[in-house]
């Protein structure tokens, strides 16, 4: 006997769904949760006016599970909704495993369909599982929040999870009392994987000691979302309080007047929205100290995943951990854009800014790192200043200086990225000049 209406439930979320989205693909991997999900979406297609498609993807991860795309295939052929069938590898040698391996790959395949909605068919169990999974890893409140039942995208489809207050049994008598039959994957009954041995073993367990466990633990897992949220509004309005005018920088001084749950809630906010995964707890505190400690003002590079916090004197901010080495030398001939150090120098036309073209005109042009002991002017009549003194006085962080371009005109020194452009090639106002530039500043 149903305890929920699936068709009512589902009704009721879609039009709670933000306008004006009417395109439905459902993830369908032919078994019981997405095989309901389809009839479901199917049964309200006419009244709520949808467009309906489906999608199945492929791993060969499971022995026979090439023909479960013919499976689907003849579910959708009698409910009239078009399939797509991708083929996908996935990883062998993921950090995460080869569970988070293959819902990654699944899940890109998926998204990378482009559909306005992409619906899932994840239930209360589900949701109960992966609270209780990511409580055992100490993920804190925004990983306790779980799975949303709605998440907007951005350039990508919308996540859409009708079914995630519904439990798996209501799902399993829907599908008798409709005559429905589907798919049983062997893989879901090895307990070796971590996500089925809480399932199999562990929360049914739990469920006879404490009757309506699952029901708590999504209910926890829905209140730590709103927990979540707040936090990330509060770490945006600091966030706000920080920020330096016509910069990606933040300022430092009014971060250390928060307290160490603010500026640790800041931090997290900052590597979520680079899709970094949380580093724990402890990681986290020793960033906090580095980034309170006087000395770091010399310049600080505190690497999370592919990214990194870095300090330097009043300023800090998130970038790429990966700064790639720039070439030791390459002529330029003119191009508007060479490729440097994982950025690119780029050559514009000016009036009155930058290199002079007559200083250009019949020289040969290259581009360097450093390599010690250069000098540059910067100003008529003034002394010579070495480039050491005159990155420190620029603000260019230690690390960005080994693959900083120096443009040499006919053996001279004429413009360093950062700092500016050599007196003797400076251009005169009202005259044709090049302005270069180099990204990897940014």
């Amino acid at each position: 006997m149903l305890s929920t209406d699936p068709v009512a439930l589902v009704a009721s979320n879609w039009r709670q769904l933000p306008p004006p989205a009417r395109h439905v693909r459902v993830g369908l991997s032919g078994g019981l949760d997405s095989t309901v999900l389809l009839h479901v979406l199917v049964s309200l297609r006419d009244s709520l006016g949808l467009t309906l498609s489906a999608a199945h993807v492929r791993h060969g991860l499971v022995p026979g599970a090439e023909v479960w795309g013919d499976v689907c295939g003849s579910l959708c052929a009698a409910l009239d909704v078009p399939l797509v069938v991708c083929d996908i590898q996935v990883e062998r040698h993921h950090p995460g495993g080869l569970e988070a391996a293959a819902r990654e790959a699944r899940r890109a395949a998926l998204v990378g369909l482009g559909d306005e909605i992409l619906a899932l068919a994840h239930h209360r169990d589900d949701q109960a599982e992966t609270v209780l999974f990511r409580a055992i890893r100490g993920a804190g409140v925004r990983g306790a929040g779980a799975m949303r039942a709605f998440k907007a995208g951005a350039g990508v489809p919308g996540i859409w999870r009708p079914l995630l207050d519904v439990p798996r049994r209501d799902l399993l008598a829907y599908a008798r009392a409709h005559g429905l039959s589907w798919i049983e994957d062997p893989s879901n009954a090895d307990s070796r994987f971590s996500r089925n041995f809480l399932r199999n073993d562990i929360l049914p367990l739990v469920e006879q000691r404490f009757p309506g466990a699952s029901s708590g633990l999504a209910r926890m897992g829905r209140l730590c979302g709103e927990a979540s949220g707040l936090l990330e509004e509060l770490a945006s309005l600091d966030l706000a309080t920080l920020a330096l005018a016509d910069s990606s920088r933040l300022l430092r001084a009014p971060a250390l007047l928060l307290s160490s749950a603010r500026l640790r809630n800041v931090l997290r906010s900052l590597l979520a929205r680079a899709g970094e995964a949380m580093p724990d707890e402890d990681r986290l505190r020793e960033i906090e100290r580095q980034f309170r400690e006087p000395g770091v003002v010399a310049g600080v590079q505190m690497p999370v995943g592919a990214s990194a916090i870095c300090v330097y004197r009043d300023c800090w901010w998130l970038e790429s951990a990966r700064i790639a080495p720039g070439p030791v030398a390459l002529v330029w001939a003119g191009e508007r854009s060479v490729d440097w150090a994982g950025g690119a120098v780029t050559f514009s036309v000016g009036v009155g800014q930058g290199i002079a073209r007559q200083a250009l005109a019949g020289q040969i042009c290259a581009l360097r790192i450093r390599a010690g002991g250069e000098r540059l002017r910067l100003h008529a009549g003034a002394p010579s200043r070495s480039l050491k003194n005159l990155l420190q006085e620029a603000a260019i962080p230690p690390w960005r200086r080994a693959s900083l371009p120096m443009l040499w005109v006919g053996g001279e020194l004429a413009w360093v990225a950062g700092v500016g452009v050599a007196a003797a090639f400076c251009c005169p106002p009202d005259e044709p000049g090049v302005v270069p530039e180099w990204s990897g500043l940014d």
